[in-house]
């Protein structure tokens, strides 16, 4: 009987190895869907650094192309791809340098606001100056609502920011950090000016389409932070920063891809078994007539 129970046991075990083995994938079996991300492209083209998963490589690094002129500088790139998932991390940026093309009232207004700053840092009372500075920002189209200076310690910080600066730069962010994990994505900032003044409410975890730069410069230019959408590969794309200017895609910094399928090879339709060759005929002897 011992031995019976003995046999029962091993058999069960031996069936519900088997199942197991059934279930669990290959180690051969190749990955369904490709992860990538990249560092910078200018007008769609470039897409450096570059990583991707499966096919490699799967991390990369480098520096903000110069190829960005006016719009970008600065930065260090950094990408990784692994199985669903991907990051794009960049470092020390600066936005927009060439101010050439705002529109006029915007100009007037930075003039103004400069004008306002060398009085501020000349002025014997900063606390009495602090009043006239701040209503010189709110002029500006669109900056008044971004930008608020309650100390004479933050006014001087920004002034010296603005009035040092031969050209104006209208961001700064220390580090944009974008990942994708299957369907979901996040971007991530870390001490970001605009127009020299700090930010803390734009650090952290950014929320979708967030706008970097006011309304009122949408018809020059838009920075539009953790674009999310499906691409016509259907991959999920989190793009960490897009520029566009005058309507139409300047850069994307920082962008992932996660789940896009790959392309499924027809496995080779099976002929089947070649037919056995026919057997060598066998020679039969019979008696040769002779003539004569």
């Amino acid at each position: 009987m011992r031995t019976r129970f003995k046999a029962i046991v091993a058999g069960a075990a031996a069936v519900t190895a088997a199942a197991l083995l059934v279930g669990m994938p290959s180690a051969n079996s190749a990955p369904q869907t490709k992860s990538y991300a990249y560092g910078a492209s200018v007008g769609g083209q470039g897409k450096q650094p570059y990583a991707e998963y499966p096919k490699g490589p799967e991390s990369g690094g480098g520096d903000v192309p110069d190829q960005l002129g006016p719009l970008a500088a600065g930065g260090v790139l950094t990408v990784t791809a692994g199985d669903d998932q991907a990051t794009a991390k960049i470092t020390n940026l600066t936005l927009g340098q060439a101010v050439a093309d705002l529109p006029p009232e915007l100009k007037d207004g930075i003039a103004n606001l400069t004008a306002a700053c060398t009085v501020f840092d000349q002025a014997g009372d900063l606390d009495a100056a602090l009043g006239p500075l701040n209503d010189a920002i709110d002029q500006i189209p669109g900056i008044g609502a971004i930008i608020d200076l309650p100390t004479t310690e933050e006014a001087s910080a920004f002034c010296n920011s603005l009035l040092d600066a031969n050209i104006l730069s209208v961001a700064k962010i220390g580090t944009l950090l974008t990942d994708c994990k299957g369907d979901t994505g996040h971007v991530t900032l870390t001490d970001v000016e605009v127009l020299g003044a700090e930010q803390p409410a734009l650090a952290g975890d950014v929320p979708k389409d967030t706008q970097l730069l006011p309304e009122e410069l949408a018809p020059v230019a838009t920075i539009t932070l953790n674009h999310q959408y499906t691409n016509d590969a259907g991959g999920f794309v989190v793009e960490g920063m897009r520029i566009e200017v005058g309507g139409q895609e300047a850069a994307v910094l920082a962008s992932t891809t996660c789940g896009e399928p790959l392309p499924v090879k027809e496995p080779k339709p099976n002929p089947g078994p070649k037919p056995a060759p026919a057997p060598a005929p066998t020679p039969v002897p019979a008696p040769v007539p002779v003539t004569g």
